[in-house]
């Protein structure tokens, strides 16, 4: 029955198109449904409201709240009243539809909450669910108002719910009135009115349940609901929809986009609202009332009926590819599909969207008989077309040897459908269909290489089809067992080389490595694949004590082999052979074990193992030379073990400014020979040399002389008459640390 506060007709709505008035087709002119909105108290009968709030137990308060608040509900306003744990002690299924929602129901809704026993658990969740699918939510737009004095007790979760039930209504929302429930309580109830727009209250007494109760059951904001119903009477709540209200003066007063429909708050008068979206165009034009209560508003579009064509092979084989060739909307989300007959609108098994072009490639299930290959739209879900295909029977065969080496590589000669990623596989008897230890594709061909496992015993070949995992054929296989031996030193330094002799199956991903005593299985430090011969090099660690050197199978981790091997200490020596100087090179002789990549560095005092300035690599020999910091201050010079960056020796070096001095004759003749006295760093690559006066630090001296000579040196003076300048140079860096004139005449 109509609404008397609404009144609705369809239009021919007039959408505009660059300035053009295009008149839609399709739409008849007649009355459209309106739905008034109905509201649901679920409300909290479980032994808990026994506890009272200043005295008085809570069931007695909320009793008389109720019988306050609903004297002042309007008649038109259709209530229901819904109750949990009023009937059984410890009963989770104990939930009630004691009112249905009609108008005029506040009274009664009254004698009956006077009635209750309040006894059992709280099934708020179910509860709530059970209210509003009597309230068809899918359907119309429905609002529950759970009151309650505690949280779920029977194991569901109030928060996902809330977010079920709102992308599932049609306009939901549910209300929490937590009465006399702790903050932490709150929270963990309040997600329900959250997740669906609703308000929570809480209500730590009488008069805060009054107001909490006539804000959402006495007196709601009344709102006017829009939803689209197509030419069958179907919600349109599938697709996006484009929404848009206008008030008698033509002025837009309300749009929106999205699935769903349109909610609002309006003034009486009278409106237009036009909808459409791809596929569906409608629209119609209503009044408001003063005074108008909440009401749903259906409005009347046309929606333009898709259609679809399949062309495919009459039968296939179970697990096949077929190609299928379709012609359709090829909307987003559009799929080609195989299923049983009778699947659910949108179901699938294997499926291809047309957005991939036609034809398209579809696997076939691994069954026999009449299946459907389908066009589903993909917005909708709607089945568009649909052909029948027979499903035929196939079979596989296997050829292996009787037996192998245990984690050996070995062919397998097989037939079968060699559908995509079916595969060739070994497990153990017995197990469970689709599991799967070495395995190759059927795709690569045939014969197919397969390892064997590492553990000797009974195995089983298969032909595994990858649609389900059914084994399409089988064979028994026996694995042998292996062995290995090695042969090492009895005895090597720490972080050393050595080489191990060794004898075993060599199969693939094997390997030779050195571990602690009881190390765990597949554990490893150095290690050598078997791949690359006998005898294999390892690297033994920086520690000292017994370890153990191990044949491992790589495919299992499991040892093959072992034999103890012991590691002794190592020690080492430095020493500065020149005189470092910031910015130049340091000159070291060294004393080590002399392993691959150990160095030789230097670093501030006190810095972390493993780190390096300046470096050289032990296997230069000794003595190495290497730059050091242009910085001044402390530092050391390390013997860095390369295998665990541990410090196995160092010395202290201090950085400081170099200096040096010079005196010489003050003149002396053309060609004679200048004697120079000298102090300095005195390094061997130092030199005391005469330039032109003025000349540059890296000008080419006139003559020079390795201060490696001694002091005093003796330099010939130039054959040409003139002013010249006897320097101390520091081949390290080019600096000139002293400088004294000199006149040749």
């Amino acid at each position: 029955m109509q609404n008397p506060a609404l009144h609705c007709r369809k239009i021919a709505a007039r959408l505009f198109f660059g300035g053009a008035v295009a008149l839609l087709s399709g739409l008849a002119l007649g009355s459209a449904t309106v739905a008034q909105e109905r509201t649901m108290i679920v409300l909290d009968g479980s032994g808990s409201m026994w506890g009272q709030i200043d005295g008085v137990p809570k069931l007695t308060i909320a009793r008389q709240t109720l019988r306050e608040v609903l004297a002042g509900v309007p008649a038109s306003t259709e209530l229901g009243l819904l109750a949990y744990g009023h009937r059984e002690k410890g009963n989770c299924g104990d939930i009630e539809l004691i009112v249905p929602p009609a108008a005029g129901t506040a009274s009664l809704i009254v004698d009956e909450v006077d009635q209750m026993r309040f006894l059992g658990k709280t099934p708020l969740s179910d509860a709530v669910r059970i209210a509003a699918e009597e309230l068809r939510y899918t359907e119309d737009r429905a609002t529950v108002v759970l009151i309650t004095d505690g949280i779920e007790t029977c194991g569901a979760n109030i928060c996902e719910l809330g977010n079920m039930l709102e992308s599932q209504g049609v306009d939901f929302t549910a209300h929490v009135v937590g009465f006399g429930v702790s903050e932490e309580e709150g929270r963990q109830i309040a997600c329900l009115a959250n997740n669906t727009g609703g308000q929570y209250f809480a209500a730590d007494d009488a008069e805060s349940l009054v107001v909490a109760l006539n804000e959402v059951v006495a007196a709601p904001t009344p709102e006017t609901t829009l939803q689209a119903r197509d030419q069958d009477d179907n919600p349109v709540n599938d697709i996006a929809l484009t929404w848009e209200v206008r008030d008698g003066s033509g002025a837009v007063v309300a749009k929106t986009s999205g699935t769903g429909g349109i909610s609002g708050e309006f003034e009486a008068g009278n409106y237009m609202v036009l909808v459409s979206g791809e596929g569906v165009s409608g629209g119609m034009e209503f009044s408001i009332e003063e005074d108008a209560g909440s009401q749903t508003l259906y409005v009347p579009v046309e929606r333009i009926v898709l259609s679809a064509t399949l062309e495919a092979p009459s039968e296939v084989a179970a697990g096949a590819r077929l190609e299928v060739i379709w012609e359709g909307p090829d909307d987003r989300g559009d799929f080609i599909t195989i299923v049983e007959p009778g699947t659910r609108e949108g179901g699938f098994i294997n499926y291809a969207y047309t957005g991939r072009g036609s034809p398209v490639l579809v696997t076939a299930p691994d069954g026999l008989g009449i299946y459907e290959l389908r066009y589903v739209h993909g917005p909708t879900d709607k089945t568009l077309a649909m052909i029948e295909i027979n499903i035929t029977e196939i079979s596989g065969t296997l050829e292996a040897p009787e037996s192998v080496s245990a984690g050996s590589e070995f062919e397998v000669v097989w037939t079968g459908p060699d559908n995509e990623r079916d595969f060739i596989t070994i497990v153990e008897p017995g197990t469970p269909e689709g599991k799967f230890l070495s395995y190759a594709y059927t795709g690569r061909g045939s014969p197919a290489l397969i390892t064997a496992p590492d553990e000797p015993g009974t195995y089983e070949l298969r032909y595994v089809l990858n649609e389900s995992d059914r084994t399409l054929a089988s064979r028994p296989i026996q694995v042998a067992a292996v062995e290995a031996m090695l042969e090492a030193p009895d005895s090597v330094s720490a972080g050393s080389k050595f080489e191990v002799v060794w004898s075993g199956p060599d199969n693939r991903g094997d390997f030779i490595t050195i571990v602690e005593i009881g190390a765990e299985e597949g554990d490893y430090n150095s290690y050598a694949y078997t791949a690359r011969g006998t005898p294999a090099t390892i690297t033994a660690p920086d520690a000292e004590g017994t370890y153990e050197i191990r044949y491992v199978m790589g495919q299992s981790d499991a040892t093959l082999a072992s034999r103890t091997i012991e590691l002794t200490g190592i020690s080492a020596s430095l020493s500065i052979l020149n005189n470092p100087v910031p910015g130049g090179v340091v000159e070291v002789e060294w004393t080590g074990p002399g392993n691959n990549n150990d160095f030789i560095t230097i670093v501030e005092q006190g810095a972390a193992e493993g780190e390096f300035e300046g470096y050289a690599y032990t296997r230069r020999g000794s003595p190495v030379v290497f730059d050091v910091p242009r910085a001044l201050g402390a530092f050391e010079i390390r013997y860095v073990l390369s295998v665990s960056k541990r410090t196995l020796a160092s010395i202290p070096l201090n950085l400081s400014p170099a200096s040096a001095s010079i005196s010489v004759p003050p003149s002396v003749a053309p060609g004679g020979v200048v004697n120079v006295k000298w102090e300095g760093p005195g390094n061997r690559e130092d030199f005391i040399e005469i330039v032109e006066a003025g000349a540059e630090d890296s000008a080419r001296p006139v003559s020079d002389a390795r201060v490696t000579q001694g002091s005093p040196l003796a330099l010939f003076a130039p054959d040409i008459a003139g002013l010249y300048e006897v320097r101390y140079k520091m081949r390290d860096t080019g600096e000139v640390l002293a400088s004294s004139d000199l006149a040749v005449e």
